[in-house]
């Protein structure tokens, strides 16, 4: 029974360093994730001519008309946000509130974007390279698309370029 008791504790014990392990490596990528994302902030701003013309520093979004509404019912109790508004503050930044279900029901998450960066590429598509803080202090880097014609937004936090098939991607649409 010592044994059985001992060998038990061994295991416990082994567990819990792996989890320890695992913890360091994921503050890891995550601090590198975020070191690249400032760092691409950082570049992105000395060439922002290349990408396209048109770009716009914080406080002027230009053509990036994000106030508003967008939906995506695929998303209604799926773990992320089925509707997102974003509504223009008088100091340039934009209320966000984040709906688990399209109808608005659901836990409500709201926070604070301000765009760093917004530019229109070749194809006359409107990015926006911002900071999302909600109110429980909970921040992060997004770069945002919003379609040509204005019904599509896509988000995707964390990245250079945005992938519909990487991590942390949502799309939305206007209702």
């Amino acid at each position: 029974m010592k044994h059985l008791i001992v060998k038990s504790l061994a295991v416990l014990g082994l567990l819990a360093v792996l989890a320890s392990c695992y913890s360091l490596i994921e503050s890891a990528v995550e601090g590198a994730v975020a070191a690249e994302t400032e760092e691409t902030i950082s570049e992105s701003a000395g060439d922002s001519d290349q990408e396209s013309e048109g770009s716009a520093e914080t406080g002027d979004v230009g053509d990036h008309n994000i106030v508003g509404a967008w939906v995506n019912p695929e998303y209604n109790d799926e773990g992320r946000s089925a509707r997102v508004v974003y509504s223009l503050n008088s100091d340039g930044t934009y209320t966000y509130l984040a709906f688990d279900h399209v109808d608005g029901s659901g836990a409500v998450y709201e926070g604070t974007v301000k765009y760093l960066k917004t530019w229109i590429d070749e194809e006359g598509r409107s990015y926006g390279q911002c900071i999302v803080t909600l109110n429980n202090g909970m921040s992060w880097e997004t770069l945002d698309r919003i379609g040509a014609d204005g019904s599509t937004l896509e988000v995707q936090s964390g990245v250079r370029k945005i992938n519909p098939k990487g991590a942390r991607y949502s799309i939305y649409y206007r209702p």
